[in-house]
């Protein structure tokens, strides 16, 4: 979504590999833990406003996570929600993205 909407990416000096990354939501201020497998990151510094923003941030390295597209129904995580390695730790996406599906209908 990045990519296609003029932000660029950048490879990562060490890529995220695991499931004990710490994410933080930057709208709720809450961390959650992550699982993760990915070497590329969204340069945020290429992103416009008035499209996306930072959403999500990696606590130990502060790299971007995922994004919200201003004034659309979307949002991008580049981590695995559906892992959720605490106890339904980031499960509460579903629950964002249905939220936002209903309003849309």
């Amino acid at each position: 979504m990045a990519l296609a909407t003029g932000a660029d990416t950048k490879k990562m000096k060490y890529g995220h590999r695991g499931g004990n990354h710490p994410v933080k939501d930057l709208e709720t201020g809450r961390v959650y833990i992550s699982s993760q497998n990915h070497g590329y990151v969204v340069d945020t510094e290429t992103l416009n406003p008035e499209i996306a923003v930072p959403a999500f941030i990696n606590v130990n390295d502060k790299t971007n996570e995922g994004l919200k597209y201003t004034g659309k129904n979307i949002f991008t995580v580049q981590f695995h929600p559906e892992a959720c390695p605490g106890p339904q730790d980031s499960g509460y996406l579903f629950d964002r993205f249905l939220k936002m599906m209903e309003v849309t209908k």
